[in-house]
């Protein structure tokens, strides 16, 4: 051992020991036995062989101060547990040990995303102009963020109604919405919709049915329905009578209602929600959006695993920032 690792492993000991004290009498008690102690000098050796007993004794005093201050330590602290093999070192060893990274260290998900953002799914989807510009408008990314919208997205009856123009008047009127928003005026209405739909299709031959006269005959079916719907008492406990008659008046609800894929997706909570959004159904309005969606490598982007987490992080928005740039 050098002097520097002695000093080191001095300096080691010192700082393990802290603030403790030993007993009063401990070091005058060595330091007696280490000098009452008998040491044998050859006489005969050369001059030379002199320095060499004057090094070994700076040694030797090195040494007993080391073995002080650790029996020092042993007394303060306590003699470590003598155990078979090595368990005593490795006791010590996990006590030092640096605490592992748990779960909640850890932000989930930052690798998926940095994945999914050099993946060949997130460059296609935004190679896409349309696709795009809407990842890129602020309240259709919010709406992103909704794992039930995103889920509703997938299915190709849920992007029709989001897109519907004659549904966006209907839940623009506040009455209707209130009424459409009701799970028992629903219920109601679709048992209403089979009887007025086999009381009107049944008498008419399905040869003679061309898709003209057939969307007639629909239309008169849900108007029926509606009426007969908005009478029942299940209706008028959940709706107020205003709501009720709005929603029979309004000519969009007989051409929304009137396609079974919209039915459907009014059936789906988060559909409902967006389409209560005024800014939102704005933005599904425009008619590049219809396109947007219905392309594969959208759908395929927001149906990643990663895509939610993508959303929201800088490096996305950056990305699309950098992608809407003039090329």
């Amino acid at each position: 051992m050098t002097e520097h690792e002695s000093d080191r492993l001095l300096s080691q000991m010192l700082d393990e020991l802290g603030s403790a004290e030993p007993p009063a009498d401990f070091t005058r008690t060595v330091v007696s036995r280490i000098t009452n102690q008998p040491v044998t000098i050859h006489r005969t050796q050369a001059k030379s062989n002199r320095e060499g007993t004057a090094m070994t004794r700076k040694a030797m005093w090195g040494l007993a101060a080391a073995a002080a201050i650790l029996l020092a330590i042993f007394v303060v602290r306590g003699f470590p547990p003598a155990g078979p093999g090595t368990e005593s070192t490795i006791g010590a060893a996990q006590r030092y040990q640096a605490p592992q990274i748990g779960d909640s260290d850890v932000v989930l998900g930052d690798a998926a995303v940095q994945e999914f953002l050099q993946s060949d799914t997130f460059e296609r989807a935004i190679a896409d102009p349309d696709v795009r510009s809407l990842l890129a408008d602020a309240r259709f990314g919010t709406a992103l963020k909704d794992t039930d919208f995103r889920r509703a997205l997938l299915d190709a009856d849920a992007r029709g109604a989001l897109t519907n123009t004659d549904l966006h008047r209907l839940f623009s009127n506040a009455g209707a919405r209130q009424a459409l928003e009701s799970s028992e005026l629903r219920s109601v209405f679709a048992a209403e919709l089979k009887k007025s739909e086999a009381a009107l299709l049944r008498p008419v031959e399905t040869a003679a049915l061309n898709s003209s006269n057939a969307a007639a005959l629909r239309s008169k079916a849900v108007e029926a329905a509606l009426r007969s719907a908005v009478e029942t008492a299940a209706a008028k406990k959940v709706v107020d009578a205003d709501a009720l008659k709005r929603l029979v008046e309004d000519s969009s609800a007989r051409v929304a209602l009137a396609d079974v894929g919209v039915r459907n997706a009014i059936e789906n909570a988060a559909v409902r929600k967006m389409l209560a959004d005024d800014g939102l159904r704005a933005v599904m309005a425009r008619p590049s959006v219809l396109q947007a969606i219905n392309r594969q490598a959208f759908l395929d982007a927001i149906g990643h695993q990663a895509f939610g987490a993508a959303v929201i992080s800088r490096p996305f928005q950056n990305q699309l920032a950098a992608e809407a740039r003039p090329r």
